[in-house]
């Protein structure tokens, strides 16, 4: 009576069935007013610090969700944005911790990465469960900590709202 309990088992269970992942998966994403949000307060906080920048903020998948810009800020201001948001979703990490060159590293040997900007200003955007909601970038804030210091900003804008 094992042996047919056991065979059965096998036949409508099949190891291989448990061991495969779901068909569909679910995710979370900001809601755009809560993206403008973010972005609109580290612009905000970077210009009452002298600096004209831009910020972005992408989804998990590091797609954009919105980037803005202050009106004095560089050409190159909102790219580099979008790039360090990108850069901090993709690594879910701060981009000023990405080492390119640490042998062994979590990210050593990434350099041919095209988009990959491994400099401060990227934040991940993470749920109070844990959860990758996506990055902030910004960029022209005088330096990779200040542009560091106006994304945490705008993180801490909508800190409430990441549950």
């Amino acid at each position: 009576m094992r042996r047919i309990v056991i065979f059965l088992g096998v036949i409508l269970f099949p190891v291989s069935a448990l061991s495969q992942s779901a068909a569909v998966h679910t995710v979370s994403v900001l809601d755009l007013q809560v993206a403008l949000r973010a972005a609109l307060r580290a612009v905000e906080v970077c210009s009452e610090a002298g600096h004209q920048a831009a910020a972005s903020v992408v989804d998990r998948f590091g797609v954009e969700q919105v980037t803005l810009r202050n009106n004095m800020a560089g050409a190159h201001a909102a790219e580099a944005a979008r790039r360090k948001a990108w850069t901090a979703a993709s690594f879910n990490m701060p981009t000023s911790e990405i080492d390119e060159t640490e042998t062994g590293g979590d990210v050593s040997g990434t350099t041919g990465i095209p988009r990959e900007v491994p400099i401060g200003g990227g934040l991940p955007i993470v749920s109070q469960s844990g959860e990758l909601l996506g990055g902030i970038g910004v960029a022209g804030g005088g330096s990779g900590e200040t542009e560091a210091k106006c994304a945490r900003a705008g993180l801490d804008a909508i800190a409430d709202q990441l549950k």
